[in-house]
């Protein structure tokens, strides 16, 4: 009965989402009906019941991302991002979040609804307004780019769209997210950190979610990260993980995720008790809860089965608000 109450106060408890992408977030029903809708023709080969969910590891983080052929694909219509929007954040609200950092491709939505980025960032934000007011929830959006050869292209791309609209405060960071063997820009560093400087957006980066050290060292000291998304690999350095904590960066953990993708494998402890060991902040989050059927309060309990204590998890509501992009949370 103990055990049973303490699971019920967790799961009524604030929370507070720092690293969940928004075409990760959308419910299958959602999906299923704007893609008929839009007429949208499936990739050869891919079934929705087969490819679009995960429930067990994949063997590469590739194959956990099959179902991006797909999220890729809509929506074309500006009604159909009002409608997935407002079902993302319904979502968010079922799991008691109350403020979320949302990640999107500004770049995906332009071209799909044949607008510039300027109007595409535009739409996502009167999208995003109108969601988070219907539910009493402050949203924040995190603009991203992805890992390759057009990646200063596409952030130069993204800040001016965001300059060219008044630099509005929906939008609260940058992240980097995408293959992390793949390889980006000798500039790009440089162009997020001088981001930071003259905006004061915060930035994040995907790093060390497969295995690469390096990449987690390189966000710290190249890109000037506030956060880490992910960032798994970092427990293989004792000394990364002391920088960590002395620069007060905030590893965005999602334990869910970090099972699916094989970033922890199964044979593995999960680095989160490492984390608390070295006095490395981190904050509990989803990545993409529709794609693996579960919720931010899922993710709770999976880092509680991870090693984490009751008394963790009821902290993770200040942790989030003490490193969110977000400025004025109570």
């Amino acid at each position: 009965m103990l055990r049973q109450s303490l699971t019920a106060k967790l799961c009524e408890r604030d929370r507070g989402e720092l690293h969940v992408h928004m075409n990760g977030a959308i419910p299958l029903s959602i999906i299923q009906n704007i893609l008929a809708d839009e007429s949208t023709e499936l990739p050869p080969d891919f079934l929705i019941e087969r490819d679009l969910v995960r429930y067990t590891p994949c063997q590469s983080l590739a194959s956990y991302l099959t179902p991006w052929q797909v999220l890729r694909l809509f929506p074309k219509k500006r009604e159909n991002l009002d409608r997935l929007t407002l079902a993302v954040v319904a979502s968010l609200a079922e799991n008691n979040v109350r403020f979320v950092e949302l990640r999107s491709s500004v770049l995906y939505l332009a071209s799909l609804q044949n607008s510039s980025p300027t109007q595409a960032l535009e739409r996502l934000i009167e999208s995003s307004r109108a969601a988070a007011d219907q539910f009493g929830m402050r949203l924040g959006l995190i603009l991203t780019v992805t890992r390759g050869d057009y990646s200063s292209v596409a952030l130069s791309t993204l800040l001016q769209a965001y300059q060219n609209l008044g630099e509005p405060e929906d939008v609260v960071g940058l992240d980097l997210a995408g293959d992390e063997e793949i390889a980006y820009p000798s500039e790009l560093p440089s162009l997020y950190r001088k981001a930071k400087d003259r905006f004061g957006l915060g930035i994040t980066i995907h790093a060390g979610e497969t295995g690469r050290v390096d990449n987690v060292r390189a966000a710290v000291k190249l890109f000037g990260a506030d956060r880490i998304g992910h960032g798994t690999a970092a427990s293989k350095d004792p000394y990364l993980l002391d920088l960590l904590a002395r620069r007060d960066i905030c590893i965005e953990v999602c334990p869910i995720s970090n099972r699916l993708t094989g970033a922890v494998p199964d044979d593995e402890e999960h680095p989160l008790l490492e984390f608390r060991r070295h006095q490395v902040p981190f904050v509990i989050c989803s990545d993409n809860p529709a794609i693996h059927q579960r919720g931010l309060t899922d993710d709770d309990a999976a880092a509680m089965t991870e090693g984490l204590s009751a008394s963790d998890i009821y902290q993770q509501f200040e942790v989030a608000k003490r490193f969110s992009f977000i400025e004025g949370l109570d």
